[in-house]
């Protein structure tokens, strides 16, 4: 498995603990954990030539 696809799973997953941390701590975490995960998204997105080819 490449390291960009394991960068990627690690973010898909930080993402998943984001939201079911929404559902059970309810409506008072959403002011912290929106954007938190706004971060995440636009940190974990794709970088131009990350690749070694």
């Amino acid at each position: 498995m490449s390291m960009n696809s394991k960068k990627s799973m690690g973010w898909t997953v930080v993402l998943m603990i984001f939201g079911v941390a929404a559902l059970y701590c309810g409506s008072k975490s959403l002011a912290l954990l929106i954007p938190a995960a706004v971060l995440v998204w636009y940190g974990a997105g794709p970088a131009l030539r990350s690749g070694r080819n």
